[in-house]
């Protein structure tokens, strides 16, 4: 036998009686403890599964999910319990579609914290990777699933509002078909971007040439990429154009050539442009930022004014200014191995020699013997004293922001 209510719980107080006050107290018991349950059981999770930095990373992303937890629970327990209270129908149907409401909207801002706690992870893993572009790749992936959780909410929130989503897809997708008809070169560039992502032809900080731009890369988007010029403006170069052309990739590069021709007067001797030619390749041979297996010095011909020397030869350096100081050395050896062999660089001049005044003897230079030529040419070699190796500016000072790691000041200047 079911004993009567009592009598004050049916009694009315602007027009809801007590029984139901009581349960919808009830209700917001239940969806504070699932909330707080729910949040507990996480948390339990975590610092089992985790511990020091990693249970840091974790604690925080974890917090993100309160709020979207919090609606959640409040959504499904009117939903589950509302019903139960015996309120008027139209009461009932309005509180239904609100709680359908808090529901989707909790559901969609739950897919959006679990987005990002899922990209946070990728991009800790990215980090830890030597390539750059898989950082880019990152927020593009976050911005994308968020877009799709959002059409996807957005539709689901409609249904539950009784709108007529079939036809509205219907309608959309109609005038997506005509949108992609007129957007074919973001299409392009789109699948452009996709194809960089999967072949990945360059980094970010590249230092790339590619459709007449030549510049760094910065960013790197599904439509088009960002490159840095050297005259320090930004370019946005479709992603479609990329593809159809050849991307030179000079960040790539293991080694740096250097080719140039020197010419040396005509008045050298054989044995000073013998003693030249194997003083160069023994700076190459000690300079420590210069390709050493592979490189070419050679007496290449005659010139109209100038006997000339071929040098190719290949620099290792990590960038741009790295080589050039590396270059600016090699080249002051040089200077100082032709200075030191009596050797002259020639330039396009006419020059009237006259060998013999009458009445007077022919005066012909000085030429060092072979053994002094020997010695010059090793004291420019591995051990020896004369090469400069690295950068010794005569001035302690004038240095560029961007100072190459092994350039030191000439102490004695």
């Amino acid at each position: 036998m079911i004993a009567a209510k009592p009598d004050w719980l049916t009694d009315e107080y602007l027009g809801i009686e007590v029984e139901q006050y009581i349960g919808v107290g009830v209700l917001v018991v239940i969806a504070t403890v699932a909330h707080f349950a729910l949040l507990r059981v996480i948390a339990v999770v975590v610092r089992r599964r985790y511990s020091g930095e990693e249970l840091t990373f974790w604690e925080s992303e974890r917090r993100v999910l309160n709020r979207g937890i919090l609606l959640l629970a409040i959504g499904v327990t009117l939903l589950v319990g509302f019903p139960t209270l015996d309120f008027d129908p139209d009461v009932e149907d309005v509180v239904h579609g609100v709680a359908s409401l808090i529901a989707a909207v909790a559901i969609i801002l739950v897919a959006y914290r679990a987005i990002d706690i899922f990209v946070d992870v990728l991009a800790r893993r990215a980090s830890k990777t030597e390539t750059m572009l898989d950082d880019s790749l990152v927020p593009l992936l976050r911005t994308s699933m968020r877009l799709f959780v959002t059409v996807v909410g957005i539709l689901f929130v409609l249904q539950n509002l009784d709108v007529d989503v079939s036809s509205l897809v219907a309608g959309l997708g109609l005038g997506g078909l005509a949108i992609a008809l007129a957007a074919q070169d973001t299409v392009r560039n789109l699948l452009g971007g996709v194809t960089i992502f999967a072949d990945k032809p360059f980094e970010v900080g590249d230092w790339v040439v590619v459709d007449g731009i030549e510049g760094t890369v910065e960013t790197v988007g599904f439509r088009s990429t960002r490159v840095r010029t050297f005259y320090n403006s930004l370019v946005s170069v479709p992603n479609g154009n990329l593809m159809d052309s050849g991307i030179d990739n000079m960040g790539q590069r293991r080694w740096r050539r250097y080719k140039t021709t020197l010419g040396v007067g005509y008045h050298t001797t054989p044995d000073q442009m013998q003693a030249f030619v194997e003083g160069i390749r023994a700076i190459i041979q000690a300079n420590p930022g210069m390709r050493q297996d592979y490189y070419m010095v050679e007496f290449h011909g005659f010139g109209a004014t100038s006997l000339d020397v071929l040098v190719y030869c290949f620099i290792d350096a990590d960038d741009w200014n790295e080589e050039l100081r590396t270059r600016h050395v090699l080249n002051l050896d040089i200077m100082r191995l032709a200075e030191s062999l009596q050797v002259d660089f020639a330039f396009p001049t006419q020059t009237l020699h006259i060998a013999e005044m009458p009445g007077q003897p022919q005066q012909l230079p000085g030429v060092p013997d072979r053994t002094h030529l020997r010695q010059v040419v090793n004291s420019f070699g591995p051990g020896g004293e004369s090469g400069q190796r690295v950068d010794q500016p005569i001035t302690a000072g004038h240095e560029s922001a961007l100072e190459s790691p092994y350039a030191q000041a000439d102490e004695g200047g």
